[in-house]
């Protein structure tokens, strides 16, 4: 029933507005929801997160054995036996000595499977699945990014909205020519808000839209020990830092790990001749170590220079904590000042009757609001 009663309500809008010739009316949360859908950067990183998952399913498939088919059609005309090679396939084709022009056939079906990789395929895969919550991290952070973007520039909005209603409510009227310019020039920093907003959503800018919310201030009860669990529990950035650490130390790990043999057991079955219903067939099965003796040293060095890309990642993630901390300490200070302001003034639970100072404490408040959400990485209103 109440799911119903909302689609009435949205439908009634919808109608109103295409009534008045807009095509959309946009409140703060409806523009944060299309944004999420149809902006260019969550698009691009919701690529980034399908392309991750495509490498974690190609890591798993290293796991599975390997099946070739090839077959070769050949005419030559050769007074000894040849070895030809197959750079396609990395296979060999052995070509007996003939002298006629008859079409030789080789066909070859073979598997291969690893038994034995010392670690590297696990660590492949655990590689790839950090890899997957790395980007989700990398995403969350632009989404936030894109939410503030969308609260400042709809606060800017409403913001001019409400003060071109204030510009036009005036009774000053020995002043009307000043009032009515001040008015034009209101409504074309709206205009450029509204377009903005557009931009940012991912919608056309011819757009016709209505802009719907109410123009209140923003209060929480808030500390600042409070913003900083939220920011070390949930800022995206700390995590992905985490996250590459792991990476690192689990690449040089794997780098180590090429030291080991890579046993290997395969099987073939061949055919071969003119022939291919009376001639017989060959078969092997073959079980394979590849042990590194010597490389010159380059392993060695590998493993070298992953150690120092660990450490460097454990020094980035102390250098993004040592960041968020000071972005957090300022935007309380600033959204602390502002309260006060907005406490001194009266604004508690207003929603009309404004003047010009009221709009700007407003203005500030609410933008200070959303670099503190932003900041800690949390929506305050559901704490």
């Amino acid at each position: 029933m109440k799911k119903f009663f909302m689609l009435n309500i949205v439908l009634f809008i919808s109608i109103a507005a295409f009534g008045v010739g807009y095509e959309r009316i946009l409140t703060e949360q409806s523009s944060i929801q299309t944004a999420l859908t149809i902006n260019h950067d969550m698009l691009i990183q919701y690529q980034n997160i399908e392309l991750a998952s495509q490498k974690s399913r190609e890591s798993k498939a290293l796991y599975f054995p390997t099946v070739d088919l090839n077959i070769t059609l050949s005419e030559f005309n050769n007074a000894s036996p040849l070895i030809v090679s197959n750079r396609q396939s990395n296979t060999s084709i052995y070509l007996p000595a003939q002298n006629s022009d008859d079409i030789y056939y080789n066909s070859r079906i073979s598997i291969l499977q690893n038994i034995y990789t010392g670690g590297r395929i696990t660590a492949a895969n655990k590689l790839a699945a950090m890899n997957i919550e790395k980007v989700k991290n990398e995403s969350n952070s632009v989404r936030n990014t894109v939410i503030l973007n969308i609260k400042k520039t709809f606060n800017k909005c409403l913001y001019y909205r409400e003060k071109i209603e204030i510009l036009k409510n005036s009774q000053n009227k020995n002043n009307a020519a000043q009032i009515k310019n001040s008015v034009a020039l209101t409504e074309l920093i709206y205009n450029k808000s509204v377009l903005d907003l557009l931009n940012i959503i991912g919608l056309e800018l011819n757009t016709l839209i209505a802009i719907e919310g109410d123009f209140s201030a923003k209060i929480k009860d808030i500390s600042l020990n409070q913003c900083l669990l939220f920011a070390y529990q949930f800022r995206p950035e700390i995590q992905t830092t985490q996250y590459q650490e792991s990476i690192d130390e689990l690449g040089v790990n794997l780098l180590s790990m090429h030291r080991y043999p890579i046993v290997t057991l395969g099987a073939a079955q061949e055919w071969a001749g003119k022939d291919i219903i009376n001639d017989k067939s060959n078969w092997y099965v073959f079980l394979s170590v590849d042990l590194p003796v010597f490389d010159g040293g380059g392993t060695i060095s590998r493993v070298l220079q992953g150690k120092i890309t660990a450490r460097q990642s454990a020094l980035a993630r102390a250098k993004a904590e040592s960041g968020i901390r000071l972005a957090v300490s300022k935007a309380y200070i600033e959204y602390d000042f502002w309260k006060q302001k907005a406490f001194e003034n009266n604004l508690l639970g207003k929603t009309k009757g404004y003047n010009d100072a009221d709009l700007e404490i407003i203005k500030n408040l609410n933008d200070a609001y959303f670099e503190l959400e932003f900041t800690t990485g949390v929506q305050l209103d559901t704490y």
